[in-house]
């Protein structure tokens, strides 16, 4: 009777898991502003800040550094980290 518990219960965590990654694939799939990889970003003279929990916070992050001289941004959805902010001057 236990191990048909553990097996209920492994099988309801695993439908919960895909349950979230399902809810988070359309923000994956969503193209950001301006759409790079972190290495293409690095190579085009994007410098990297900071990972946010969420894309306002992220926008927000990016108006604070136009407004302290630098030229854009880009927010750029890490699943496992965060939003990216990049800057360039």
């Amino acid at each position: 009777m236990r191990s048909r518990t553990v097996r209920i219960a492994a099988a309801v965590g695993a439908v919960a898991l895909l349950g979230a990654l399902g809810a988070a694939a359309p923000a994956v799939a969503a193209p950001a502003p301006a759409a790079t990889t972190s290495a293409t970003a690095q190579a085009a003279g994007w410098e990297f800040t900071t990972f946010y929990p969420d894309k306002t916070a992220c926008q927000n992050g990016g108006a604070y550094y136009l407004r302290h001289g630098y030229r854009e941004y880009i927010c750029q959805l890490d699943p496992m980290r965060g939003w990216a902010l990049y800057v360039r001057e």
